[in-house]
């Protein structure tokens, strides 16, 4: 889905609003009061709160499936596609933790079955892609064959979910780019 300018901005807003305050306090009337605009205002590029909760988990799903796509237009072994796509999540979230903070509180959608249903869609991607460069890595020796790539997906992915949740829970006070280094060093070897 293409966002206007305005949609866009909507959408950052209400991201923080999520991260600052939860779910719970994720408002139209939050919302204008943060953008400095009004409710009717909101209401000409929304229809509904849940349009823009589903506009922010497109643009995940989006941002998510464009680098993945290019990723793979590069022809790089699968290594190097795993790697890229883990350091893209790192650089992103550095530069906006509050998108981290949402998009990695997956609980906080729980209450709501569409916003759930969409989430599990989000990560049945990854999964799925992930997965398939995962297996091209094990046919061509450049992974490990002895784990199945279900499992490998779970190794290299958990750690990264678990590193972005430290990150967040001591307030985004240490360099993640640098742990994600570390961390990469660590599951390369145990995926080679």
């Amino acid at each position: 889905m293409e966002l206007t300018e305005r949609q866009q901005q909507i959408v950052n807003i209400s991201i923080k609003l999520i991260a600052d305050q939860g779910i719970q306090n994720l408002t139209i009337k939050n919302i204008s009061k943060e953008a400095g605009f009004s409710e009717p205002a909101i209401y000409r590029h929304f229809d509904s709160k849940y349009a823009i909760i589903m506009a922010m988990l497109d643009s995940f799903q989006d941002i998510s499936r464009f680098v993945l796509t290019e990723t793979e237009k590069q022809g790089l072994d699968s290594i190097s596609k795993i790697k890229k796509f883990l350091f893209d999540r790192y650089q992103r979230f550095s530069a906006n933790p509050s998108a981290a903070k949402v998009m990695f509180a997956e609980g906080i959608f729980r209450d709501d079955p569409r916003y759930s249903q969409k989430m599990l869609d989000i990560m049945h991607q990854h999964a799925s892609t992930m997965q398939n460069i995962i297996r091209e890595g094990q046919f061509k020796g450049e992974l490990r064959a002895d784990i199945s790539a279900r499992e490998m997906f779970r190794i290299i992915f958990g750690s990264l979910r678990l590193l972005i949740n430290q990150w967040g829970l001591a307030d985004c006070n240490f360099d993640l780019k640098l742990e994600g280094e570390l961390l990469w060093i660590a599951v390369k070897k145990m995926i080679t």
